[in-house]
Order: C-alpha cells, then structure tokens, then sequence
C-alpha cells in the first residue's frame, strides 16, 4: 500500500497541477475516478496481470472502455503510467488526487465512530468544532459501533482521536496489569 502511494504520489501531483491550471479539476476528477473503477475491475487485473498483453493492447482497452470520456491529457497519462509499469497504480493516483483536491477546495472528508446514534445536535456540535479545528469545510461520515461501550472515534486524515469507553477501559486494564 505504501509502495502504491508512492509510485502514485508523482502522478497525482502532476495531473493535480495541470488540472488546477486549466481549471478541470472536476473533468479529471470524473476521468481518474472511471480509469480506477476499470484499473480494479477484476477482468482488467487479469489483463493487466498478462504478461503476453502488450502496452498497445491494454491502452486500447482503456481507450475502448472510456470512448468519449478519455481526453488527450488523459491518453498521455496512461500511456506515461504504462510505460513505466504503472497502471496497477492508477487506483491510488485517483486518491490522491482526490486528496489534493479536496485540500485546494477546503474540504475535509471525516469518519465519526459511536457507540450509539448521534443527535443532530450532536452532529452540529462535531460539525462546527471539526470545521474551526480544521479551517476547512469538513464531511462527516457516521457510523456505530456498539462494542465501543460508549464515547466516540473521530478519524481526519493522519489525525485521530479515541475517546471511546471501550479504549479507556483497556488502557485501565493494562495499567492495572502493570
């Protein structure tokens, strides 16, 4: 995963930049999102996996699938990722072009775990603290998890935070252990 990040890394930031540039960063978003569902189709890994396919078999694929919506700029990618050996990543430079987006439009994507249904109070309350916490307009997915006990999970990004019932009774365990 991490290697896949990395190769990625590169890629997304170069259509990153271009998109920015001409102002397509919706365009691109919407073509690096269809090249990843075709790139994990389980068909095409079996494609890609062929050694016997070659470079100009599996971009003609690619352009045949998406017809109409594979722009130049988006042919010079594949044909660019191919060329290195790159098209298992196209997944990852999605995402991360996704995240690159989502920091120049200042949109945060959060993950709120409870042990129980979250009030719409509450949601407003985590809403308006993670937007100030952040700077940043922040979408809040939630989910349950009753094994928690109780108290919540709040994961952005790299940043998290556990103030469930269910790792303060752990941490009291292994304390008490000691």
């Amino acid at each position: 995963m991490a290697e896949l990040m990395t190769i990625a890394r590169p890629y997304a930031e170069a259509v990153f930049a271009l998109a920015k540039e001409e102002q397509t960063l919706a365009a691109w978003s919407e073509q690096l999102a269809n090249l990843a569902a075709i790139t994990n189709d389980a068909a095409m890994q079996d494609v890609l996996n062929d050694p016997s396919r070659t470079e100009d078999e599996i971009l003609g694929i690619y352009a045949a699938v998406m017809g109409e919506g594979l722009t130049e700029q988006g042919k010079n990618l594949l044909t660019a990722m191919a060329d290195n050996k790159r098209l298992p990543a196209l997944s990852e430079v999605a995402e991360q072009f996704e995240i690159l987006k989502a920091e120049e439009e200042k949109r945060v994507r959060a993950t709120v775990v409870s042990a129980f249904d979250v009030t719409d109070e509450q949601k407003n309350k985590l809403s308006a603290a993670l937007n100030a916490k952040f700077d940043a307009e922040v979408e809040i997915s939630y989910e349950v998890d009753p094994s928690l006990v109780g108290g919540i999970k709040i994961k952005v990004g790299d940043w998290a935070l556990d103030g469930s019932a269910l790792t303060q009774l752990n941490k009291l365990g292994a304390a008490i252990a000691q």
